[in-house]
């Protein structure tokens, strides 16, 4: 309904399965990534990829948006949606970075 194209990339986790607080905080973290790129980025494409690394597991979303200045710490400017997503992954013992520059896209790696 928004217009962005959408591409997911799992081909690794087929079928495997997390404990299910990994499964629905990654979910929830996906989410907010994706209701952000519909909200702010005026992106026309956006690459949800869920892949393993050695004993981790990395969702990467990616937009071709507009971008924001990322080293921002100010809370105000990043949103409370990005404070989710970080306390989200840290509840699951994770991590969570996000690359992005104006007129450069924007990329959210959460590591758990």
């Amino acid at each position: 309904h928004t217009g962005i194209s959408a591409e997911i990339l799992s081909s690794e986790l087929e079928n495997a399965r997390l404990l299910p607080e990994i499964e629905i905080n990654l979910y929830r973290i996906a989410q907010e990534a994706l209701h952000n790129v519909s909200k702010h980025a005026r992106a026309t494409n956006v690459e949800i990829t869920l892949r393993r690394r050695g004993d981790s597991v990395i969702l990467i979303v990616a937009d071709n948006g507009k971008g924001f200045n990322a080293e921002d710490k100010n809370p105000s400017s990043n949103g409370i949606g990005l404070i989710g997503m970080r306390e989200r992954a840290k509840l699951v013992g994770g991590s969570l970075e996000i690359e992005s520059a104006i007129g450069g896209g924007a990329t959210v790696y959460a590591r758990v």
